[in-house]
C-alpha cells in the first residue's frame, strides 16, 4: 500500500513584467519600427502551484508470475497564468494574470503476467488501463465563465472548431460552426446547402480512457518485443481535411455519389453531392449540388462540424527483434558484460482507427490537427553494450 502527496511548482519569466517596446530591423524613411506591447501584465503575478495527491495498491502472486497495481489520484490546478482577451478599447488585446482552478481525478490500472517461464522460453506481458474520472473547471476568473482557450489556423475561429473553459463543466470541450438541426436532422437552406449554426458543442477532445499493451519473448538468445497502445472515445479537429475537402484533394471529393456517377461530374448529367436533410417546416428533402459548391460550403459558411473525427484508435507502437550475445563463448565477458543487437520499427501498423485518413495517434494539438504532416513509420539499429 502506497500514497504520495506533492506540489509541482509552475515558473514564471523573472522579466515578465518589464513593459518593452520591440525593435525591428527593418526601417520605414530611415526609421527603425516599433511595436507597442499587446498585452497589459498584472503587476501582482506569480507562478502556480499544482497539488497531487495519489493512493495505491500493489499485489504480487505465484512467486511473481502474476501482479497488479490500482492507483487512485486527484489534484488541483490553481491560479495558473493566462492572457485574457480584453477590449480593445483599452489599449490592449490581452491581460496577463493568475487565473482559474481545475479539479482532477482518475484511476489507473497495471497487470503483470507471465504466462510461460522456461530454461529457454519466457513470455512477460504487462498491460495498464488509465480512465480520468473528473477534470472540472472550477473557476476562471471573477466575472468570467467561459474562455476560448486553444484555436487554429493561426488564431482564426471563424471557421475552426476551438477549445472552450466553461465554469462548472469539463476541460476540453470543442465549439464551433456546426449544421443547424430541427429535431435532430440537418436543416437545408433554399440554396440546397446545409445551414449553418454557431458555437455548436462538438464533442470533448479528451478520451474515455487510454492504456497499452507491452509483450516481452524471449527464446534462447532472441529477444522480440512489441507494444500496443489504444485509446477509445474523444474527438479533433482536421484543418488538413477541412481545407483539403475545400481543394478537392482528399478521397471523398473524388468518389461516386449513389447513382454510381462521379460527384464531379455536372448535375445535369448525373453527378454531384447528395445533400439529405429537412426544410424549416421539418420536411424530408434531398437534392444534388455541384461537388464544389458543396465542399466550398463549408468554409464560405463556416461549418467545422463536417471535419470533426474521432480519436479511437488501436496501434502496433513499436516491434524490437534482438540477438542476446554469447560473450563468455566470444572470449570478451571480463570487458564487456552484455552485449544485445536489435532490429527497432516504431509505428508500423495503425491496427485500427475510426477515420483511416488521418492517424488519431499523432494528433500534436489540443483541439486537433492543425494541417500537420503524416505520420511516419521508421526502421532502426540498435546496439547495446554494458560495461
Amino acid at each position: 500500500i502506497r500514497a504520495s502527496w506533492g506540489e509541482i511548482p509552475q515558473s514564471i519569466d523573472p522579466y515578465i513584467t518589464g513593459f518593452n517596446y520591440g525593435i525591428s530591423t527593418n526601417q520605414w524613411n530611415g526609421n527603425f519600427i516599433m511595436s507597442t506591447p499587446n498585452t497589459l501584465v498584472d503587476p501582482n503575478i506569480k507562478g502556480a502551484v499544482s497539488t497531487q495527491r495519489e493512493i495505491g495498491l500493489d499485489m504480487k502472486f505465484m512467486k511473481n508470475r502474476f501482479g497488479f497495481g490500482v492507483t487512485y489520484w486527484d489534484g488541483t490546478n490553481k491560479d495558473f497564468p493566462y492572457r485574457l482577451t480584453i477590449p480593445a478599447t483599452q489599449g490592449f488585446n490581452f491581460y496577463l494574470t493568475n487565473v482559474g482552478e481545475i479539479k482532477k481525478s482518475g484511476v489507473e490500472v497495471m497487470l503483470n503476467i507471465s504466462p510461460i517461464r522456461s530454461k529457454n522460453f519466457n513470455w512477460d506481458i504487462t498491460a495498464t488501463w488509465a480512465k480520468l474520472i473528473e477534470n472540472t473547471v472550477v473557476e476562471i476568473a471573477p466575472g468570467l465563465d467561459r474562455i476560448t482557450y486553444a484555436t487554429g489556423d493561426f488564431g482564426t475561429s471563424s471557421y475552426v472548431a476551438y477549445l472552450v473553459h466553461q465554469k462548472g463543466e469539463r476541460w476540453g470541450q470543442m465549439f464551433g460552426g456546426g449544421f443547424k438541426r430541427v429535431n435532430g436532422e440537418k436543416l437545408i437552406g433554399s440554396d440546397g446547402l446545409y445551414v449553418r449554426e454557431a458555437d455548436v458543442f462538438l464533442g470533448s477532445v479528451l478520451p474515455d480512457y487510454t492504456g497499452g499493451v507491452q509483450n516481452s519473448l524471449s527464446f534462447k538468445n532472441i529477444i522480440l518485443n512489441f507494444n500496443i497502445d489504444f485509446q477509445k472515445g474523444g474527438n479533433f479537429f482536421s484543418l488538413s481535411d477541412f481545407w483539403g475537402s475545400f481543394s478537392g484533394l482528399t478521397a471523398k471529393t473524388g468518389t461516386v455519389n449513389d447513382k454510381g456517377n462521379p460527384v464531379r461530374d455536372a448535375v445535369a448529367d448525373g453527378g454531384g453531392v447528395r445533400v439529405d436533410g429537412v426544410d424549416a417546416d421539418g420536411k424530408a428533402v434531398s437534392s444534388y449540388v455541384d461537388a464544389q459548391t458543396y465542399y466550398h460550403s463549408f468554409q464560405s459558411k463556416g461549418i467545422a462540424e463536417n471535419s470533426i473525427y474521432d480519436l479511437t484508435f488501436v496501434k502496433l507502437r513499436e516491434v524490437s527483434l534482438g540477438y542476446r550475445f554469447d560473450l563468455v563463448k566470444m572470449g570478451v565477458s571480463k570487458k564487456i558484460t552484455g552485449a544485445t543487437f536489435s532490429v527497432v520499427s516504431r509505428n508500423p501498423w495503425l491496427i485500427y482507427a475510426k477515420t483511416r485518413d488521418f492517424d488519431p495517434s499523432e494528433i500534436s494539438n489540443i483541439y486537433g490537427e492543425n494541417s500537420q504532416l503524416p505520420g511516419t513509420r521508421s526502421l532502426g539499429f540498435n546496439l547495446k553494450l554494458n560495461f
